[in-house]
């Protein structure tokens, strides 16, 4: 089964070694030769919202192309399903598809492509799981993801795609796909967005009849998963060194939803 993730929103559990293979759960995936960007390639260069849209769609075909998608006859398949299916959000085509893999896991595409792992599904609460994915889709309606990849893209070999041919974007190879996710698996989000998004999923729970507590009880677990040691926890522990301060956010939660409950 072939393994490859890259998130942007909750957490971040990828690596990138040396032979430029990218590295999920002891499994590679060769991405032939993405180094880094080209240095005869213009420092200026203008993306539009079209480009970035049309670059998060080809950069989720291909991450659903190298990871087993859990399909609508499996558990988790239907698990998300039944999760999602009532989920609207004006302006946006939202997607969901659940990654038969053992990270734990999601991430969000500015294209309104939302795809959650399967170690993740395993180990938190339907509330939990729905607070995550309200969480990254915060991300996508304030922009951040769409900006994410804006930014990955122009640090990576990926732009030659759009400079070769003064400024038609042409259809990404492979070897520009791994290039981007190489640029991906470092991208952060500062503070404020992150406190930003944890608000989004807050309402995003109340407004769907959702556990208020979603948010920080998926927050505090994966912060206990980090404390308790093991190959598990070293996996969150990566998670934490690109997104710090899950503590102070899971007691932020914590305070917003006892005023929100009356306690």
């Amino acid at each position: 089964m072939k393994k490859v993730l890259v998130c942007f929103a909750l957490m971040a559990g990828i690596s990138v070694d040396g032979s430029a293979q990218i590295k999920v759960g002891g499994k590679k995936i060769d991405t032939k030769k993405i180094v880094g960007a080209a240095t005869d390639v213009a420092n200026a260069i203008t993306l539009s919202d079209a480009d970035v849209a049309k670059i998060s769609r080809e950069y989720v075909e291909w991450m659903d192309a190298h990871n087993e998608v859990a399909g609508p006859d499996t558990e988790l398949g239907q698990r998300l399903q039944q999760l999602t299916s009532g989920i609207k959000i004006e302006g946006l085509d939202l997607n969901f598809k659940v990654y038969n893999v053992l990270d734990v896991n999601a991430f969000a595409c500015g294209d309104g492509s939302i795809r959650v792992c399967g170690g993740l599904m395993h180990v938190m609460e339907d509330a939990e799981v729905l607070a995550v994915i309200g969480h990254e889709i915060g991300h996508v309606v304030h922009t951040d993801s769409k900006n994410a990849m804006k930014n990955a893209y122009l640090s990576s070999a990926a732009k030659n795609a759009l400079t070769a041919t003064e400024g038609t974007m042409q259809k990404l190879t492979d070897s520009d796909l791994g290039s981007l996710a190489q640029a991906l698996s470092s991208a952060q989000y500062s503070q404020k967005q992150e406190y930003a998004a944890d608000d989004y999923a807050f309402d995003f729970c109340v407004k769907n009849g959702v556990d208020p507590y979603g948010m920080a009880d998926a927050l505090d677990k994966l912060v206990e998963m980090s404390n308790a040691g093991g190959e598990k926890a070293s996996s969150i522990q990566k998670m934490f060194s690109t997104h710090p301060d899950s503590e102070k956010r899971a007691a932020r939660m914590r305070e917003k939803a006892d005023k929100h409950t009356g306690k």
